[in-house]
């Protein structure tokens, strides 16, 4: 079938044709078999039909197009000619091999194809139109389309629709981001499509998913050499990005019913050099979901989840042994519920986690320690949200937490921090954390002692009276020789 396009005979005569001039011309030396009859060179036949047409019709003003009689083939060099007014339509419905090349308009009309009635092989190439108007008459024997290096940006599904005897669609080298799934009203099983060269943009994945998948009526040849080209998955291979996507869809919404209302994503592929594969990084949103509890179970490669605005309490579930969150480092908790997050002190994950979102819950306090020795340890810790919380400024608890947020840049909105608590001190309500001082929160009134620190300082009082009392028997001694009562009244002496 190919062949039939690629075929030129050796000595052929041609006509060149325009809108009203029809001139024959005859040649003898037009050696150029050996080119056509090589699949590889396809690519090229712009450039050799168009140096052999440029050689022979300096004396014209293009467009134009050169017809081989024997061979039935029409070579059509620039914006195509207007058919329409073309009146000798029956040598159009002739043309069994169509070329067009050049065709350097922004629009490529397809009804001008209508003409051709007989065509059964089509190549339209180096040309610079981005995109077709309609789509593809009725033309009962076309059975082959070769449309590269054009500036193609995008196909609709039922623009082949109406080509009964379509076998294959060489659609390489192309500016194609996205292609609809093609509707095809072929006899054959499947038509055979090729898609390698264009830049495809894999974010779009309800679009162009159909490549990778198994459809009886369209076989993607080259499906496994595609690459994307959009920031996201940028040189990663389409035909993987596909499959984790499908197989996303199918967990997401089928196989994990904790999390059927939630939505998932993947963000990108990372290149691992053990496996010497690509995985997924997944990211599940279940924002504003009404949730009470963790999910028991996310995608595996889940790296990211957003949890904001639910009912969330507590933060056990992420400190649970070999816990399905070991490997989410980045959870977005706010505007929850949570009160207390001391469960995170020795917290195996929170030792690893990248981001917590934790603004507009209703915490009072946090454990500063635990935090510090999470900033400490972790090389992986870059982003902590904290404000819109109820913090209490008292003398005890404030300045440990200024100390936490003026060393430590991990937290994002520091400076947004207020003291907003009924039990501090009305004077220090709304006001910033980060602009106060130990003076402002520990005021003469406000310095309550609780008990072990009443202990602490009676055992240092009764340490230093045993001290001076040990030094004043010792000078005694050596003053006077005498021991002291407690030791003259004890029964071992």
């Amino acid at each position: 079938m190919d062949r039939l396009f690629l075929l030129l005979i050796v000595v052929i005569p041609y006509v060149v044709c325009d809108n009203i001039n029809i001139k024959t011309y005859y040649e003898t030396d037009l050696d150029t078999s050996n080119f056509f009859h090589d699949h590889k060179n396809l690519t090229y036949l712009c450039d050799k039909l168009g140096e052999f047409y440029e050689e022979k019709n300096d004396q014209f003003t293009l467009p134009k197009c050169i017809r081989f009689k024997s061979t039935q083939i029409l070579y059509c060099h620039g914006e195509m000619i207007n058919f329409r007014n073309y009146t000798n339509k029956p040598k159009l419905e002739r043309i069994e091999h169509l070329v067009i090349c050049y065709h350097n308009t922004s629009t490529f009309d397809l009804s001008l194809l209508k003409y051709f009635k007989k065509v059964r092989n089509l190549h339209i190439g180096y040309s610079s139109f981005n995109r077709f108007l309609g789509k593809f008459p009725r033309l009962e024997q076309l059975t082959f389309i070769n449309i590269t290096r054009s500036e193609l940006f995008s196909l609709k599904s039922d623009v082949f629709s109406d080509l009964p005897a379509i076998e294959k669609i060489d659609l390489r080298y192309n500016q194609l981001h996205i292609i609809e799934k093609p509707s095809f009203d072929s006899a054959r099983e499947q038509v055979k499509v090729k898609l390698f060269g264009n830049l495809w943009n894999c974010s779009q994945a309800k679009v162009i998913k159909w490549i990778a998948g198994n459809d009886p009526k369209v076989d993607v040849e080259d499906k496994k050499s595609l690459n994307c080209s959009d920031a996201k998955f940028r040189a990663r291979p389409l035909f993987t990005v596909m499959s984790y996507k499908i197989a996303l869809a199918k967990v997401c919404k089928e196989d994990l019913k904790d999390i059927r209302n939630c939505s998932c994503h993947i963000s990108y592929l990372r290149y691992e050099e053990e496996s010497h594969d690509f995985k997924p990084v997944i990211s599940v949103n279940c924002s504003h979901k009404g949730f009470f509890n963790f999910p028991g179970r996310l995608p595996e490669y889940t790296n990211s989840l957003y949890f904001d605005r639910n009912n969330i309490t507590s933060l056990d579930a992420l400190c649970f042994k070999n816990s399905t969150y070991n490997d989410v480092h980045d959870i977005y908790l706010d505007y929850n519920q949570i009160r207390d997050v001391s469960v995170l002190d020795n917290c195996q994950w929170f030792e690893n986690f990248r981001v917590l979102n934790l603004k507009g819950n209703l915490l009072e306090r946090i454990p500063v320690f635990a935090f510090i020795n999470s900033f400490e340890k972790s090389h992986h810790a870059t982003k902590l949200y904290l404000s819109e919380n109820n913090w209490i400024c008292s003398c005890r608890y404030m300045p440990r937490l200024l100390k936490l947020c003026q060393k430590y840049d991990i937290i994002i909105d520091k400076r947004k921090l207020l003291c907003h608590n009924d039990r501090n001190d009305p004077e220090l309500n709304g006001r910033l954390i980060m602009e106060l001082t130990k003076s402002d929160v520990c005021k003469a009134h406000n310095l309550i002692l609780n008990t072990y620190e009443i202990m602490s300082i009676i055992f240092s009082i009764l340490i230093v009276l045993i001290l001076v009392n040990l030094l004043f028997d010792y000078y005694r001694y050596k003053k006077s020789g005498k021991l002291p009562w407690i030791v003259l009244h004890t029964p071992l002496f």
